[in-house]
This record gives C-alpha cells, structure tokens and sequence, in this order.
C-alpha cells in the first residue's frame, strides 16, 4: 500500500513540475517578448511604426492552452506591458484578459488552430487593442490631433505586427509541440 502512495505521489509531483515547466517557458516568451517591445531600438521603426509583440504571442498561447490558460498569457503578457508603458496599469492587462479568454473559447469551440485561422484572431484581436486604445487615449483625452496616431501609428503598427505574426506563431507552436510531448 506504501509502495502505490508513493508512486501515486510520484505522479502527481512529475505532473506538476511538467505544468510548471509549460508555464515557465510561456511567461519567459512573454518577458522576453515585452522586453523587445519595450527596448527603444531593438526592433526596427517603420516609418513611425513600431510592432507589438505581446498580443500576437497571447492570442497563439490562449490558441494552444484553451480559455483559461489564454486568460492566464493574457494577464501575464498585459501586466508586463503595463509594467513597461506610461498607460494606466492595468489597461492592457484587462483588455487582454478578455481578448485570449474569447481566443481560447474560439479556438475550443469553433475554429481549428492553424496558421491562417490564428492570424485571423491575432489580426482581429490586434485590431480591437488598437482601436480601444486609440479611443481611450486620443480621442476621449482630447489628444491634440487623434487622427494623426490613428493613421500614422495605430493602423501601421498593425500592419507591422501582422506582418512579424508568422514568426511568432511558429515560434508558440513548437513551444507548445515540445512541451506537449513532455507531458
């Protein structure tokens, strides 16, 4: 009887530690990814454009993990690009919570997870960032000229972090593949 606790216990910590070890890489893509992000000339500006990285990355993750671990990427990613904007905190986190967990549930329910059917969520969830965003921060506080951001950096930057999307979705994707064969 000792001898099957044992291995029962044994399970369950190697279960756990695999869990631990998915999420780990998942939130180091994350920091890595926020930190890219964030550095001033890491990645190159077009034009006055610059790609965000965090959201195409949650969207694939909440693709892979189902709604509660979209919700999990989507809070994770959100505050470590709050941690590294001049936003309110919390902003992006709360918009990203609700976009990966709608993601999730999507791709559970829905859609089958491939390469177009996620670019089609992250070009939609890139879309609905930047326009809330836009409407909050430019148009609702009276920012001097809200349809110059809007055209000259809201809609270029997602063209450019649609077009870098492929990269990363393939990037998720053997993450997810390799740590799902640990499992």
């Amino acid at each position: 009887m000792k001898d099957k606790d044992r291995l029962g216990a044994s399970r369950l910590i190697n279960k756990l530690g695999k869990r631990y070890l998915k999420w780990t890489a998942y939130g180091l893509i994350l920091l890595i990814a926020s930190i890219a992000q964030s550095l001033p000339r890491f990645l190159p500006e077009i034009g006055s454009a610059r790609p965000v990285l965090i959201i195409p990355i949650a969207v694939f993750i909440a693709m892979f993990e189902g709604p509660v671990g979209g919700a999990s990427a989507g809070v994770a990613g959100g505050i470590l690009w709050d941690l590294f904007s001049d936003r309110l905190f919390g902003f992006n986190a709360l918009l990203l919570l609700i976009i990966c967990c709608a993601c999730g549930l999507m791709s559970q329910l829905l859609i089958r997870n491939n390469l177009i059917s996620s670019m089609l969520m992250a070009a939609a969830a890139l879309f609905t960032h930047g326009i809330i965003d836009w409407f909050i921060y430019d148009l609702m506080l009276e920012n001097d000229q809200p349809l110059r951001v809007l055209l000259w950096y809201t809609l270029p930057g997602f063209v450019y972090s649609l077009a870098i999307a492929p990269l990363l979705y393939l990037l998720i994707y053997h993450a997810a593949r390799r740590l799902r064969n640990i499992e």
